[in-house]
């Protein structure tokens, strides 16, 4: 059995992927779960099936870290690091790593261990998930048979129900605080609105722009088209509320209040709906004349579908030669992505104007 290491697997998305790695892989790997606290890391393995153990691990303490990660097929990384240690132990033993991490001051310490990690010919995924991760797979398909590409914008819209967590909550609002570059000028982050088209939705939707890493890395690997990053939630009344956060500069300390007081503010109601939607745009020529391509998928959940895209990556590696640091749209495409994550509940839609 291949063994694979969940490390961050007690939190919301640490029990999805989980969850999604045993599924995917048919309950055939040994999954262990890593926690700093041992009763709630024994307590998630015991709860899971008989191939699941515990393992304590530390992300800040490096020896730690070395200790932990040997003799293992993948390690995926679902909580946040300040060094890339767990990186840094994965590729000195040749031992393959998927990380969820959004942001692009962490991605860019990975990315220096590059070198590293080719001459070891071993592979460091960065960026899974559904935003990033499967956002950059729908542009990669969406611009595969233009000419030239000329713009593309990416929209998520999210439900303001999202079993998100308060670290899931308080990653999106740091993302979309930040400054925007647009058209040579530089505009607050959650600002500048267009409307925009997603599947199943009565009419287009307000969104929001935004300042996202994975343009960065899309810009650097894949496309050197203008990208534009969009984003709003399912109610107008909560979007005007982050907007007014943002303004009176409470999103930049929100990370200080205390965890407990925002976990009683966001709630989620699992007898409603958390559908999210996520739509590509892109504007091109083709002999001399424009068309419009907007590819547009709807899922039951971004925090679940982050974990089927994390645990499909997992599976569509360990099959492949992967080396050096590398997204997800470098090792492998959105049908092949979609066919691993064999999911019925995620929809995707291709059409042309």
């Amino acid at each position: 059995m291949k063994k694979i290491i969940v490390v961050g697997a007690s939190g919301v998305l640490g029990k999805l992927v989980c969850n999604e790695l045993l599924r995917i892989f048919e309950n055939q790997i040994e999954l262990i779960v890593t926690d700093y606290k041992t009763e709630r890391g024994k307590k998630l393995a015991n709860s899971l099936n008989k191939h699941v153990h515990f393992q304590y691990l530390n992300v800040d303490d490096e020896e730690n870290v070395k200790q932990v990660i040997k003799k293992v097929n993948l390690v995926v990384v679902v909580l946040k690091q300040k060094t890339p240690y767990i990186q840094k132990a994965c590729i000195e033993n040749k031992i393959l790593c998927i990380d969820v991490t959004p942001f692009y001051d962490f991605v860019e310490k990975v990315i220096e261990l590059n070198k590293c990690a080719e001459k070891n010919d071993i592979g460091s995924i960065i960026m899974s998930g559904f935003f990033p991760g499967l956002s950059g797979l729908m542009i990669k398909r969406a611009i595969s048979n233009f000419q030239e590409v000329k713009k593309i914008n990416i929209a998520l819209l999210q439900s303001t129900n999202a079993k998100a967590g308060v670290s899931g909550i308080l990653d999106m609002l740091s993302i979309i605080s930040q400054p925007v570059v647009f058209q040579n000028k530089v505009l607050s982050g959650f600002t500048k609105k267009r409307n925009m088209y997603f599947l199943n939705q009565f009419k287009e939707q307000e969104v929001r722009l935004i300042e996202h890493s994975e343009k960065l890395l899309l810009k650097e690997n894949l496309t050197t088209t203008e990208i534009n990053y969009w984003t709003s939630w399912n109610a107008k009344a909560f979007n005007k509320q982050v907007s007014m956060l943002r303004k009176i500069g409470f999103i930049k300390i929100i990370h200080k209040v205390n965890h407990k007081f925002l976990s009683k503010i966001v709630k989620h109601n699992p007898n409603k709906n958390e559908n999210a939607f996520l739509t590509v745009e892109v504007i091109g020529n083709d002999s001399n004349s424009e068309r419009i391509r907007t590819l547009s998928l709807s899922t039951f959940s971004d925090y679940h579908t982050t974990a089927m895209v994390t645990a499909s990556l997992a599976k569509i590696v360990i099959q492949k030669e992967v080396k050096g640091v590398v997204c997800p749209f470098e090792i492998t495409n959105l049908d092949e992505l979609l066919s691993v994550i064999n999911c019925p509940n995620i929809v995707i839609e291709d059409f042309e104007a």
